[in-house]
């Protein structure tokens, strides 16, 4: 990958963890959590990727199909995960 295609990685994952942050709601440190998830998930979904040998949606070297499922994936299984016990 390129440098503009990892700050652009990085850029569209935050905003995702920036999404599902104003959805959930949160405090700073919520925010961070979603965030450095979102990024693990998007890169994690990177690499997957390129080792399995799939492309959804290719832009440049970025993957962004499966990137943005897996950010996704992994965000949803993260606010799942730590939800309060009722």
């Amino acid at each position: 990958m390129t440098f503009p295609a990892i700050l652009f990685s990085i850029i569209m994952a935050s905003l995702y963890g920036s999404i599902f942050h104003i959805i959930k709601g949160g405090n700073l440190f919520t925010l961070f959590i979603y965030v450095l998830v979102s990024n693990i998930g998007f890169f994690g979904g990177q690499y997957l990727a390129g080792l399995i040998g799939i492309s959804l949606f290719p832009l440049g070297t970025i993957n962004f199909g499966v990137g943005t499922i897996s950010s996704i994936g992994i965000l949803l299984i993260g606010g799942w995960i730590s939800r309060p016990i009722e």
